[in-house]
C-alpha cells in the first residue's frame, strides 16, 4: 500500500490512525509492523525524528548493532534483515524508527543480484511477539533519496509504503568518496564533514543539521561500493579515483586532467600535502615555494627551472604555467607535451614544435626569448632535434617564398649546428653581418672590421685580416684576400719590406715595468683582436678595461719552439701559459665547426683570467698566429727537404739551399719557410690549421694589455691599504713603471702630499691631516691620474653598543 503526504501534520496522523487501526486488516497490519518512509532529503527525515519523540517513538541507530573493530566491513543484506527481524521480535512493544537504514542499503547491488528488493522482500514479512502485535507494534524504517528502487514496490498490497513530499527545494549533498584517504589535506573539516569509515558514516545521521552541505567519505567500504548507490535522489556522488580527481573535482581546485598520468600523481600526492583549503592561494603558493612574484613569461619560467632543479618543482613549476596559460602560449603548448621534468626533453620540444606549428611571430619571439635564456645555461638537445632543425633551416631558407631572411626568424643559435649554418650563410653573403649580431654576437664580432691605427706603411694590415676572415667564414681563398698576399709575399724582397716595418713582441713590451703578469695563448693570432676586445669589454663593469692594443712580429720559422724562448726572457718568470690553440689547430676537423670550437677556446682563455682579476696589469701575448688558409693551397712537394708544421716550413742539411720567391730562407742557411699558402710539401689537410711559414696570418700577433684603469698608461698602480687611522695615516701605494722624470704624488681633501719610494715599487705617503667625512683620495704621475676610496679611522669616540651590560 502506496501513499503521499505533503505535510509531516498529515503524515503523523495517518501513523497515529495506522496504530489504532480496528477494521479489516487490522489483523496484517498488526502481523506485519515495518512502515517504509520515503523522504526526499535529509532535512525532513530530521524533522521526522524530531518530530517521533513527541509520538512516544523511539530510535534506534543501525550503528549500535556493529562488532567492536569492524568499523569497516560491510553488513551484507542477509545479515541486515537478520538483525532487523532479531530486534523486532525481542522488542517489546513500544514502537521504534531503525535509522540510518538506507545510509547501508543504498550500497547493496541490486544490478546483479537484486540485494536491496531481496532485503525489502524479507523484512516486509517480519512478524513481531504476540504481545507487540496486541500493542499494535510499529517499526519505522525510513528510506532517503531512494524514491527510484522503491519504486517497483509501490503496487505491492503487502507493503506499506509512505513518501513525504514537503515540497521543499533544498540541494542534494555532495558526496565526495574516496579510497581510505584524504591524501594529506589540511583544514578539511571546516568546509566539509568527514568520516572515516562505515562505523561514522552510519552515525552521521545523529548529527542531524549541523552535517554540512558537502561531506568528505573516506570510507573504503563505501567508495568500492558506491557504483551501486545511483539512482540516487539524495546524493551527487563525487567518486575520487586519485589524488588529482580529489583535488580537482572533490575539492574545486580547477586544475585540469592533463596531469592526470601515474608519474604525475606521485606529484600531485606531495603537493597535496602542502594544501590547506582553509587558506589557500596557489598563486601565493608558488610565490612562496620559487620565491619569486613573476611566473608569467618565458624567460621568468626558464630562470626559475634552472634555479631549482628537484623534479617536484620543475613539475610544479610546468603545472602552474599551464594553469595560468593554458594552451595560449608557445611554451604552454610544449609543456603540455611534456612527460618528464627532464631539461633535454623540454628544450628539444621547445627548439622543434615551431616547424609543426603555422607560422607566427608571437610564437617565434616566446620561443626565441626561452631558448636564449636556455642557452646561459648550456642547454642541449637530443641529437635527433638538432638534425630535424638543421634540415628544417635548410629547407626553409631555400624555399624562395621566405628565403634567408625568414629563416633567420627560425634560428636561435642554441645549438653547434645552427651556429654552423650561420657561419655558412654569412661566408656564402646570403645573409649580413647586423642580422646575427643577437643571434651568434661571438661570430658577430669575430668578423668586426680591424680598424686598428695602424702607421700609414702598415694600414694594409686591417683590410689583410678582414679578408682572412672572410675567406675563413668562405671556406676559400676570397679574391681581396689572394690580392693581398700576392702583393705582400710576391718575393723575398717584399716579405721583408712589410716584416720589418712591425717589432718584435720582445721589443715592443721590452722595459715595461708596469705590466704585473704576462699571459701566454699559443697560436693566437691578430684576427682575434675584435672578438678579445669584446669578450674583455663585458668584464667592464667588475672593473676590467682594455688599455692597449700592438701588433708584433713572431721570428721565423713561426713554431713554439723558436718564439716560447722570446716570450720568457721578455716575461722574466713572469709569463703563464692559459690555452693552447696551436695543438687543437693541428687536428683535423670539419667545417665550420672548428670556428665555433676555436670561438669557444679563445673566450674561455681569456675569460679564465679576466673572471678572477685582481686589478693587476696584464698582457696577453702569443708566440706565433694559426693559418687556416693552408688548406687551401697546393702542395709544393719540394725535393730535398724535412717537412714540418704541415709543410708550412721544411729543413735541408744536405745541400745549399737555393733562392726562390716561393719561400724565405730563414738566418740559419738550413730552414725554409712558405711565402704564400701553398705548402712546401704535400698539400696541408683539410680542416687543419697550421703555422711555421711566413702568411701575415702566421707572422703577426697581437699584444692586448688590459688593466683597472680606463686609461692606465705606461703605470700599474695599486692601492695598497685603503684604512687608515689617526695613528697610522699615511697611504702606500705598489706603482710600476715610473721614470726617472716622474714624481708620483696624491690629492686628499684638496691638498697635495708628495710619495716617496720606501720599496721596490712600493711608495708612501707623507702623513695625511684625515677627516672622516672625506674618503677619497686621487694619485697623480704627471696627467695620469687615478681615484680610490678610503676608510677613516680618526679615533672618535664612538657610542659603546655594549655599555649597559
Amino acid at each position: 500500500m502506496y501513499r503521499v503526504f505533503d505535510s509531516l501534520e498529515s503524515l503523523y496522523a495517518e501513523m497515529a490512525e495506522d496504530k489504532k487501526w480496528k477494521g479489516a486488516e487490522s489483523t496484517l497490519r498488526n502481523r506485519y509492523p515495518l512502515r517504509f518512509v520515503l523522504f526526499e532529503n535529509f532535512s525532513d527525515f530530521y524533522d521526522f525524528v524530531d518530530k517521533c519523540g513527541d509520538y512516544h517513538v523511539h530510535v534506534q541507530s543501525l550503528d549500535g548493532w556493529m562488532p567492536d573493530g569492524c568499523n569497516e566491513q560491510l553488513i551484507t543484506y542477509s545479515q541486515l534483515a537478520q538483525w532487523i527481524e532479531d530486534y523486532v521480535k525481542h522488542l517489546p512493544y513500544n514502537d521504534y524508527v531503525i535509522a540510518p537504514f538506507s545510509e547501508i542499503a543504498r550500497f547493496y547491488d541490486n544490478e546483479i543480484y537484486a540485494e536491496f528488493d531481496s532485503l525489502v522482500k524479507t523484512i516486509r514479512l517480519i512478524e513481531p511477539p504476540e504481545c507487540a502485535q496486541q500493542g499494535h507494534q510499529r517499526i519505522y524504517v525510513p528510506i532517503i533519496g531512494m524514491q527510484g528502487k522503491m519504486d517497483r514496490f509501490k503496487n505491492d498490497p503487502n507493503i506499506h509504503i509512505w513518501e513525504y513530499l514537503s515540497g521543499k527545494d533544498q540541494q542534494n549533498y555532495k558526496l565526495i568518496l574516496t579510497r581510505g584517504t584524504t591524501y594529506g589535506v589540511k583544514g578539511l573539516e571546516q568546509q566539509y564533514t568527514l568520516c572515516e569509515n562505515l562505523r561514522q558514516w552510519i552515525g552521521l545521521w545523529k548529527v542531524g543539521n549541523e552535517v554540512k552541505k558537502q561531506i568528505i567519505c573516506s570510507s573504503k567500504t563505501i567508495f568500492d561500493n558506491a557504483h551501486y548507490a545511483r539512482p540516487d535522489n539524495a546524493f551527487d556522488y563525487i567518486i575520487c579515483e586519485n589524488v588529482l580527481q580529489f583535488l580537482n573535482d572533490g575539492l574545486g581546485m580547477g586544475f585540469s586532467e592533463m596531469f592526470s598520468s601515474e608519474a604525475d600523481l606521485a606529484y600531485w600526492k606531495r603537493f597535496a600535502a602542502d594544501v590547506d583549503v582553509s587558506n589557500f592561494d596557489f598563486d601565493a603558493y608558488i610565490n612562496g615555494r620559487f620565491n619569486t612574484y613573476t611566473l608569467f613569461d618565458e624567460k621568468d619560467f626558464v630562470h626559475t627551472w634552472f634555479e631549482f632543479r628537484d623534479d617536484f618543482s620543475r613539475w610544479l613549476l610546468r603545472v602552474y604555467y599551464l594553469v595560468k596559460h593554458k594552451d595560449q602560449t608557445y611554451l604552454s603548448r610544449v609543456l603540455s607535451a611534456c612527460t618528464t621534468q627532464s631539461t633535454t626533453d623540454l628544450f628539444s620540444r621547445l627548439a622543434t614544435r615551431i616547424f609543426e606549428e603555422q607560422f607566427d611571430e608571437v610564437s617565434l619571439r616566446q620561443r626565441q626569448c626561452a631558448l636564449c635564456e636556455a642557452g646561459k645555461h648550456h642547454v642541449q638537445i637530443t641529437e635527433q632535434a638538432e638534425q630535424k632543425i638543421q634540415t628544417k633551416l635548410r629547407a626553409i631558407a631555400e624555399n624562395q617564398e621566405i628565403g634567408y631572411d625568414g629563416a633567420l626568424k627560425y634560428v636561435t643559435a642554441l645549438t653547434p649546428s645552427e651556429r654552423y649554418l650561420l657561419i655558412e650563410w654569412l661566408g656564402q653573403q646570403k645573409i649580413d653581418r647586423e642580422s646575427i649580431k643577437e643571434l651568434f654576437p661571438e661570430l658577430y664580432y669575430y668578423t668586426a672590421p680591424l680598424s686598428l691605427g695602424l702607421e700609414e706603411e702598415n694600414v694594409w694590415v686591417n683590410a689583410y685580416f678582414d679578408a682572412y676572415r672572410q675567406s675563413k667564414i668562405t671556406n676559400g681563398l676570397t679574391a681581396q684576400l689572394a690580392q693581398i698576399i700576392k702583393e705582400k709575399n710576391t718575393s723575398v724582397a717584399s716579405f721583408e719590406l712589410w716584416k720589418d716595418n712591425f717589432k718584435t713582441v720582445k721589443t715592443l713590451l721590452y722595459g715595461r715595468a708596469d705590466i704585473d703578469v704576462f699571459y701566454w695563448i699559443d697560436g693566437l693570432g691578430v684576427d682575434w683582436i675584435p672578438f678579445i676586445a669584446h669578450v674583455i669589454e663585458q668584464r667592464k663593469v667588475d672593473g676590467v678595461y682594455l688599455n692597449e692594443i700592438h701588433i708584433g712580429t713572431a721570428q721565423l720559422p713561426t713554431t713554439t719552439s723558436v718564439n716560447r724562448i722570446k716570450l720568457e726572457e721578455l716575461a722574466s718568470g713572469k709569463l703563464h701559459k692559459i690555452s693552447n690553440i696551436d695543438t687543437y689547430a693541428h687536428t683535423t676537423k670539419c667545417f665550420p665547426n672548428y670556428i665555433v670550437e676555436e670561438m669557444a677556446k679563445v673566450k674561455e682563455a681569456i675569460e679564465s683570467v679576466l673572471v678572477h682579476y685582481n686589478g693587476k696589469k696584464i698582457a696577453f701575448v702569443s708566440d706565433h698566429g694559426i693559418s687556416y688558409l693552408a688548406q687551401y693551397g697546393t702542395g709544393l712537394n719540394l725535393a730535398g727537404f724535412h717537412a714540418e708544421h704541415a709543410g708550412r716550413c721544411a729543413s735541408s742539411e744536405k745541400r745549399k739551399i737555393s733562392q726562390d720567391d716561393q719561400y724565405i730562407i730563414v738566418d740559419d742557411d738550413k730552414t725554409i719557410c712558405s711565402l704564400s699558402h701553398n705548402s712546401l710539401s704535400s698539400k696541408t689537410p683539410m680542416g687543419q690549421g697550421a703555422h711555421g711559414g711566413a702568411t701575415p696570418e702566421e707572422v703577426l700577433v697581437p699584444i692586448i694589455i688590459v688593466s683597472s684603469q680606463k686609461n692606465a698608461a705606461f703605470y700599474s698602480v695599486r692601492l695598497l691599504d685603503d684604512e687608515l687611522s689617526a695613528m697610522s695615516p699615511k697611504v702606500r701605494y705598489s706603482i710600476k713603471g715610473l721614470t726617472s722624470i716622474d714624481h708620483p704624488k696624491v690629492i686628499y681633501n684638496n691638498v697635495e702630499y708628495m710619495l716617496h719610494k720606501i720599496a721596490d715599487d712600493t711608495y708612501e705617503s707623507d702623513r695625511l691631516n684625515l677627516m672622516d667625512a672625506v674618503t677619497s683620495i686621487t694619485l697623480v704621475i704627471g696627467e695620469y691620474s687615478k681615484k680610490d676610496s678610503l676608510i677613516i679611522k680618526t679615533g672618535v669616540k664612538e657610542d659603546d653598543l655594549f655599555g649597559d651590560l
